[in-house]
């Protein structure tokens, strides 16, 4: 019987009790709580650096293709136009007026098409390309939902078949009307579907592109450089920079600077909530500047033009 007590006292003696319990319990809260703040920190740093490799993607396919572009363009003093790049009014969002220009220039794009559908060779190189900002949704190039709209870089580039056949001589190339922001239907000679207008889903080439800035630049007589204020139409029938144009500015094109403020995927995000009247973003109403201001990241770049008019 003795023996059956003792047994029976040291099973109780071996049981947690409550305080034990509450102890331990209020220690893995603890715990929990640091491992949850700790693994948000992780995410809102690996967030950060991924939305900066991404803006650092967007902002080198622009600059690369734009670089190609502006040292391959063909230059001509003929009296016709070769460049146009004339500042562009986007309506503003949430507050936020971006600024950027619409760019039209002559280049032997590497990306051209070489084939049409039939598999025949387009002949030439020389192409139309058009640079155009625009803020709607990248998917259908709607407008109407703010919730899915963002700021996204176009360019077009039309082969050079169509190019030398509806675009380029006299009649056509005294301004860049016949082409700019309009469809272009293909030559004849050829089998491609029509070129839509610039903001056209179809000319996408990045997106999160805030600003899209490009300031060309001259060397006078006496090497000092002069920025060509906007419009710049080299060429046509109103030059306003190379031959034609006011002795300031009669200089072949020197180089152009090039500026672009790429936006993160968490700054798009708050502008499309603050654009569709959301709380909770942090930024008041109307702020849109600022989200661009904390989210965006500006990047540059000079290019030289190597073309000189003949």
């Amino acid at each position: 019987m003795k023996a059956l007590n003792f047994s029976s006292q040291k099973k109780r003696q071996s049981a947690f009790t409550l305080i034990e319990i509450m102890v331990a319990t209020v220690i893995m809260i603890v715990l929990t709580g640091l491992v949850i703040q700790i693994t948000s920190e992780v995410l809102k740093v690996w967030s950060r650096s991924s939305g900066k490799l991404s803006a650092n993607a967007e902002a080198r396919i622009v600059m690369d293709l734009l670089t190609q572009d502006l040292e391959t363009a063909v230059f001509r003093n003929n009296g016709q136009r070769w460049l146009e790049a004339e500042t562009k009014d986007i309506a503003s969002v949430a507050g936020y007026q971006p600024q950027t220009i619409n760019l039209l220039l002559f280049s032997p794009a590497l990306d051209r098409p070489l084939e049409d559908k039939n598999s025949n060779d387009i002949p030439g190189d020389i192409c139309a390309v058009q640079y155009e900002l625009v803020y709607q949704n990248p998917v259908n190039g709607g407008t109407s939902k703010a919730e899915d709209n963002m700021f996204a870089l176009h360019r077009r580039v039309i082969d050079p078949s169509t190019t030398f056949n509806r675009i380029m001589g006299a009649g056509n190339q005294e301004t860049f009307a016949s082409w700019a922001g309009d469809i272009v239907t293909p030559a004849v000679t050829i089998s491609l579907d029509v070129y839509p207008a610039p903001e056209d889903p179809q000319n996408y080439l990045a997106g999160h592109v805030a600003n899209f800035i490009v300031e060309f630049y001259v060397i006078d007589n006496d090497g000092d450089e002069v920025k060509v204020p906007s419009p710049i139409n080299f060429g046509g029938t109103t030059p306003t920079v190379g031959s034609g144009a006011t002795a300031d500015l009669a200089f072949p094109l020197a180089y152009a600077e090039i500026s672009l403020t790429i936006l993160s995927d968490e700054g798009t995000k708050l502008l499309q909530n603050l654009a569709a009247n959301r709380g909770g973003t942090g930024f008041d109403t109307g702020d849109g500047g600022g989200i661009v201001r904390q989210h965006g990241e500006v990047f540059t770049r000079r290019v030289n033009l190597l073309a000189r008019p003949l």
